[in-house]
């Protein structure tokens, strides 16, 4: 279903992201469920390749820097 498993921070998180013009979102969990995470962020920047920032920064806020 398009999972992924990223270490930010040296934890374990699971989810999902995705973006259709002008909008960017996630969904995002630890395995025990202690810290979860849902965002949809207007994006203005979707030619990039790169995740929106705005994004970035709450992901980094909820789990630490990767």
């Amino acid at each position: 279903m398009g999972l992924s498993r990223k270490k930010p921070g040296g934890r374990e998180v699971w989810g999902k992201t995705g973006g259709r013009w002008g909008c960017n979102a996630a969904v995002a969990s630890t395995r025990d469920g202690s810290r979860t995470l849902v965002h949809s962020v207007n994006a203005t920047d979707t030619e990039g390749q790169d995740m929106n920032k705005v994004a970035q920064n709450i992901m980094v806020a909820a789990y630490g820097s990767p």
